[in-house]
């Protein structure tokens, strides 16, 4: 059976490209921002997609549902809160001035305001609400997963949802091979200077707090993240 089409995506700094490598390596060829990618978003006037890439991991993505073919599975991955704004602050993304930063600002506007810890704050909200309209969708499958629950059981749930046949030893091989670190950058050592409780107060800090509620983010930890909680059940579908 061949391997359904399918959207990895989130905001970024959310181990896209980390599980792209995963699924790669388990035998499911699939890009890291290479269909939803600058190159191709800046030249192609619609969605090109060679049948021979079944899946693409790229936050790109998420603002793109509306064209995704019919039947594809989108796959929602979050990141705790704290730790996705400390990964943004670190590669300065709204400091610098890139490409990257322009396409975020024009798919939500909002991110054009406040100070550089607030957009990053707003930049998880508005990407992962982005995201989570794949869930209304009914041409499309959705399922939402914790980056920090990528174990054998969430993996296993990845292929079986996308029809990609992999043993559980061959998922514990590639996953015990895989770093997780992959495409972290800057100096991690200054991650700590930012805490849930530092975070600026007001209406994207509540709107975030439930949202991170939602996907079993709880209380704030001594490191100053939101805790994650046992899941209970493996993410949400449409």
């Amino acid at each position: 059976m061949a391997v359904r089409r399918f959207l990895v995506t989130g905001a970024g700094r959310s181990g896209t490209g980390y599980i792209a490598n995963v699924l790669t390596a388990l035998g499911c060829l699939t890009g890291h921002e290479d269909i939803f990618g600058p190159k191709k978003l800046r030249e192609a006037e619609e969605l090109l997609w060679p049948p021979d890439v079944p899946g693409d991991s790229s936050w790109l993505g998420a603002p793109y549902l509306d064209a995704l073919p019919h039947g594809t599975v989108v796959l929602h991955q979050v990141r705790e809160p704290v730790a996705n704004v400390r990964s943004s602050l670190r590669i300065q993304f709204f400091r610098t001035p890139s490409w990257y930063r322009s396409f975020a600002e024009q798919h939500a506007p909002t991110l054009l305001l406040g100070s550089e810890v607030e957009r990053c704050l707003r930049y998880w909200l508005e990407w992962n609400r982005m995201a989570e309209r794949a869930r209304t969708m009914p041409e499309l499958e959705y399922f939402r997963y914790r980056l920090e629950d990528i174990d054998r059981d969430t993996v296993a749930e990845i292929c079986l949802r996308i029809g990609l046949d992999a043993t559980l030893p061959r998922i514990d091989e590639v996953l015990a091979q895989m770093p997780r670190d992959y495409n972290t950058r800057g100096d991690k050592s200054q991650d700590a200077e930012w805490r849930w409780s530092d975070l600026p107060p007001g209406e994207t800090k509540r709107s975030a707090e439930k949202l991170a509620a939602s996907y079993g983010y709880g209380i704030e930890t001594e490191e100053g993240t939101l805790r994650v909680l046992p899941r209970q059940r493996l993410g949400a579908t449409s």
